[in-house]
């Protein structure tokens, strides 16, 4: 994407969007749950990758205005505006999760680049699993390449009429091991 096309506000043509754009390129394996559950996957899996979009596009928005703030003679020193583009960023991605996290956390994430935490959801071989087993606990894995094949896992707990994320970890392909982590 040119300076124009930043300047101008054009989308760039190599990434989608809107999460329904998303949705129906990922291959969703439903074979770790029973027949009575497998409905919901329908229902909380573009809940949970809607989510991650929005995070995927404030991460990507903010790491461009970062990146125009950043003076290439200083290119290791805090710039004017800097400060609040972080203070900005901490708010705006806590509205993303703090109305689906049970436990909300501070700040968010506590960082932003280029590529972003969810850039893997728009990679082709990008696989989620659907695992549920009773009626208020899913947990959703998905299985990409970043470098190297990782795994991120996000537990959701029923609350009320809402799903939430209760934790979530990562880790990597052909581990057994899942790290805590920060949604």
């Amino acid at each position: 994407m040119g300076i124009f096309s930043k300047l101008f506000g054009k989308k760039d043509q190599n990434q989608p969007q809107q999460a329904e754009e998303i949705i129906p390129k990922l291959a969703i394996d439903v074979s770790q749950t029973p027949r009575k559950f497998q409905h919901f996957a329908d229902e909380i899996v573009p809940f949970l990758i809607e989510k991650l979009h929005e995070i995927h596009i404030l991460e990507k928005e903010v790491y461009t205005r970062s990146r125009a703030l950043k003076n290439p003679k200083e290119p290791n020193q805090v710039q004017p505006g800097e400060d609040e583009l972080w203070d900005e960023y901490a708010e705006r991605r806590k509205a993303i999760t703090a109305p689906i996290s049970v436990q909300p956390t501070d700040g968010g994430g506590t960082t932003f680049g280029k590529p972003t935490k969810y850039e893997y959801l728009y990679n082709v071989d990008t696989k989620i699993v659907f695992i549920m087993k009773s009626v208020k606990r899913v947990v959703v894995e998905l299985y990409f390449k970043k470098g190297v094949a990782c795994k991120d896992q996000f537990v959701l707990r029923k609350e009320g009429e809402h799903w939430k994320v209760h934790t979530k970890k990562y880790g990597f392909q052909g581990e057994d091991t899942w790290y805590k982590d920060d949604f």
